[in-house]
């Protein structure tokens, strides 16, 4: 089993024949996510955007954290053995003497995978003990398999679910490497007016295209005149809003199915967090919203709006107007009493190429936030020719669920 440590001391070099600098990575831990921000900072941490590139095509860095043999499942019915490199960043291997690289991106799952079928040679494919790597933005997906023979099954599912847990781990550093350092946030800027509805805020990764993917500062709304919102920012002083997502009660909420994914959908746009606690507290939060919007619940009112109205003396302030401060209470609570899954950040570098920001990155939102329409994420490319091609057979999909509505107080 991989330890996080060897993992960070991986990514000093950019390419596999760098030379590995052990203390650069060896930085004290921070402090756990699980406190909550209520003072934020008036200086951004993150100066303009963060963006980088999530091609699969980067170079993997450092020196293989974990090579053995394991067979190949491929569309033309063929099973080949094969050995896999497992790299800080990615993986690789060998076939038919070509050499074939991917690298990881925060838009990657791995999971198990059954097989019934028997192969045009005769080779049964439920012998073998199956996993697949889905990088699911760029429009691959790679089957590989441990046999089993009688009597040695669970020595074959044991050798799966390290190789498993060894990729998932390699995907979450990657992910992880992208965030800067941050807290969840639920009181609003004083100074930013369009965060006086703020239920909680933080860093997530977005979804550009097939070749991007921006860190950006995401804020909850709470809900009004029927919908809930998304605010996506460049940074945490919340000065430049890129894009707003409207939620309504019928707003579609995902997450993707992998061991120790984060990653999850709103509409049509694509998220990965910094943990999964964060990305259950972050479905969690919008399915609340969801079940008020459902139910008809009235729009509570922000605490600036409430001041700026004249009321006479003999009324007492509406009920509402505490609302917001209750719903920040429950995701504050929720955090402070699920501090344990929230895990530590140690700093390090990113293990994805940075990327200058294009004007479409940069651009605003092209109407107010209260009239403005969700956009669609760009459909990823179909999958390279080149590369080894999947078995098309596995029952299911990488998407999970649809999050249902909780009537918790988180």
């Amino acid at each position: 089993m991989l330890s996080s440590a060897p993992l960070c001391r991986c990514i000093c070099g950019s390419r596999r024949d760098d030379p590995l600098d052990p203390n650069r990575a060896l930085a004290p831990e921070l402090e756990s996510i699980g406190d909550v921000d209520d003072s934020p900072s008036a200086q951004a941490k993150v100066p303009g955007l963060l963006s980088y590139c999530a091609s699969s095509d980067q170079p993997l860095r450092g020196v293989p954290i974990r090579e053995g043999g394991l067979w190949l499942l491929s569309a033309e019915e063929e099973v080949a053995m094969v050995t896999l490199s497992l790299y800080v960043n990615g993986f690789c291997f060998t076939h038919k003497g070509r050499e074939h690289s991917f690298s990881l991106s925060p838009f990657a799952l791995v999971r198990n995978c059954k097989f019934q079928a028997t192969t045009s040679d005769g080779v049964d494919l439920s012998t073998f003990k199956c996993f697949k790597v889905s990088l699911f933005t760029q429009g691959a997906c790679l089957y590989f398999g441990v046999r089993s023979s009688t009597g040695e099954e669970r020595e074959a599912e044991e050798e799966r679910s390290r190789w498993v847990v060894d990729i998932s781990r390699a995907m979450r550093l990657v992910t992880q490497s992208l965030f800067p350092p941050f807290s969840i946030a639920c009181e609003p800027l004083a100074s930013v007016g369009n965060t006086h509805r703020r239920l909680m805020a933080g860093y997530i990764v977005h979804h550009e295209d097939a070749a991007t993917a921006s860190v950006l500062y995401c804020e909850l709304h709470a809900q009004s005149k029927e919908q809930a919102r998304l605010m996506l920012y460049e940074n945490e002083l919340c000065e430049a809003l890129l894009l707003s997502v409207p939620i309504s009660e019928r707003s579609t909420c995902c997450e993707k199915v992998g061991i120790s994914c984060s990653c999850f959908s709103v509409e049509d746009h694509l998220f990965s967090s910094r943990t999964l606690a964060e990305r259950k507290l972050w479905l969690r939060a919008i399915s609340n919203v969801k079940v008020k919007l459902q139910n008809r619940a009235p729009s509570p009112t922000c605490e600036a709006r409430r001041r700026r109205r004249r009321r006479p003396a003999c009324r007492r302030p509406p009920a509402r107007s505490e609302e917001l401060r209750q719903y920040r209470g429950a995701i504050k609570e929720y955090i402070r009493t699920s501090r344990g899954a929230f895990q530590g950040q140690a700093p390090m570098d990113a293990l994805l190429q940075r990327r200058t920001p294009t004007m479409s990155m940069l651009r605003p939102p092209p109407e107010a936030p209260e009239a403005m329409e969700g956009t669609g994420a760009e459909a990823p490319p179909p999958q390279d020719a080149s590369s080894p091609k999947a078995l098309p057979v596995e029952s299911g999909n990488d998407a999970a669920a649809e999050v249902g509505g909780a009537s918790g107080g988180a």
